[in-house]
């Protein structure tokens, strides 16, 4: 039997900075429309979503926040993927390292718009003296890999700026296949957790 709010998560995780109505949920998930409209305001009670009303309608914003639900839905995002023998190689290698960081799948594949002749865009967030030792890991996969690398100061750094730049672009779109609990974290801290627009 299939999880309906899980579902609805994760379309709002896949839809990034989007905000889609709660009619606009039901034709993505096949869920009918009062379904939809009850699991949306329970999340809203457990200040997961945020509901933005624009006429008629409700906009749904997903709050990039700890929570065991968000934990769950990425944690099925990443079992879909790595469903991709490629990605699930890349995902056990790096899961095999012994030491904490995120590595956040982005670009073309994380928006679901990769061809044959995309390369794999790869973000890791780590320790400095740990970037040698994912590089090498990396280097053994017969896979075409775009690494970038940042320490957790220079993501924060740049999560926070306004400009816009390459974690600003990952951070919309991306399957966090290492870290889940870590990243969501690192987003609060940073204070994207919430994504209310300033009033």
């Amino acid at each position: 039997m299939k999880d309906n709010k899980l579902e609805i998560l994760i379309k709002l995780i896949e839809q990034g900075d989007n905000l889609p109505t709660i009619r606009k949920i039901s034709l993505m998930t096949s869920i009918r429309y009062t379904n939809v409209y009850n699991i949306i305001k329970k999340l809203e009670k457990e200040n997961i979503v945020d509901l933005e009303k624009t006429g008629n309608a409700y906009r749904c914003r997903l709050q990039k926040t700890p929570n065991p639900l968000i934990f769950s839905a990425e944690y099925e995002r990443r079992e879909l993927l790595t469903e991709n023998s490629d990605f699930k190689v890349l995902q056990e290698k790096l899961n095999n390292l012994p030491f904490p960081f995120i590595a956040l799948l982005f670009g073309s594949y994380a928006k679901g718009k990769a061809s044959e002749n995309s390369d794999i865009d790869l973000m890791v967030i780590a320790e400095s003296a740990r970037e040698k030792e994912i590089e090498r890991t990396l280097s053994i996969l017969p896979l075409d890999i775009h690494l970038i690398f940042f320490t957790y100061e220079e993501f924060m750094m740049m999560i926070s700026s306004n400009e816009f730049s390459v974690v600003l672009e990952a951070t919309k779109y991306n399957v966090i296949l290492v870290g889940i609990e870590d990243y969501y974290r690192v987003m609060r801290n940073a204070g994207r957790g919430t994504n209310k627009r300033s009033k």
